[in-house]
């Protein structure tokens, strides 16, 4: 009988180790499990005496894998540079003198050298203030709630002979003051002696009249009035009234 439970046992061992789903074992482990098993099956026969003996030297367990985990490195925080370390100071225009400004300044000059005339003297002889003139070819009248303030010019050829004048080319630009108050372009008319279509010869020693023609509010009163004359870096002024 003890030889057919030692049968069943191993037969028993046999299948378990086959079917159960663990980890491979080496033949002397096989052998040591079943000898162990048919031990416990056994063991109540009176006649069976233990001597179950395990081959240590033998039986080793086979180390399971550990999962080495990788340290992840950490970048280093980069430091950031203080607000204001990169910037360059700023050297404001004209450092030296704060108060020169950037404008070329204009030099004050005769009213012939602001009209670039050669060989002319130029010279303001009057002025009209009127809601309406007359000319050789019409009468002019102002707007409603202006009037007229017309400046008198008058260019004398100095050179001793014949000279021609032409204003229609001439860069000056004109600006009538009242009262430290400028006042509007002057007006473009037909009169014939409109100065921005003055053009003709002019014998020396003779002189040729024009007029410039400002259109202003009719309640202003005539005070510190100057004619200023511009042209490129070239200033003149001239009081009238």
């Amino acid at each position: 009988m003890r030889k057919g439970m030692f049968i069943v046992a191993a037969a028993t061992a046999v299948c378990l180790t086959g079917c159960a789903s663990v980890q491979t074992l080496t033949e002397d482990q096989n052998n040591a499990i079943a000898e162990y098993m048919a031990d416990s099956l056994l063991k109540s026969d009176k006649n069976y005496t233990y001597n179950m003996k395990l081959d240590n030297d033998n039986y080793q367990e086979e180390p399971t894998a550990t999962p080495q985990i990788q340290p992840t490195a950490v970048p280093k925080p980069t430091a950031s540079p203080e607000i204001g370390s990169t910037m360059q100071p700023v050297t404001p225009l004209n450092s030296d003198n704060p108060t020169e400004s950037s404008e070329p300044q204009q030099k004050s000059v005769s009213l012939s050298d602001a009209m670039n005339l050669s060989g002319f003297k130029a010279k303001v002889t009057g002025y009209k203030y009127d809601s309406a003139i007359s000319t050789g070819v019409s009468d002019i009248s102002a707007h409603k709630g202006k009037k007229l303030f017309v400046v008198n010019i008058k260019f004398k050829n100095t050179s001793g002979q014949n000279k021609k004048i032409d204003m229609t080319k001439n860069k000056s630009s004109y600006v009538l003051n009242v009262d430290g108050k400028d006042m509007d372009t002057p007006l473009l008319t037909i009169a014939n002696e409109d100065i921005h279509f003055i053009k003709k010869t002019v014998a020396g020693g003779k002189s040729v009249n024009s007029i410039l023609v400002f259109e202003i509010p009719s309640g202003t009163k005539l005070k510190n009035v100057l004619l200023e004359v511009t042209n490129k870096d070239m200033m003149a002024q001239v009081n009238i009234k």
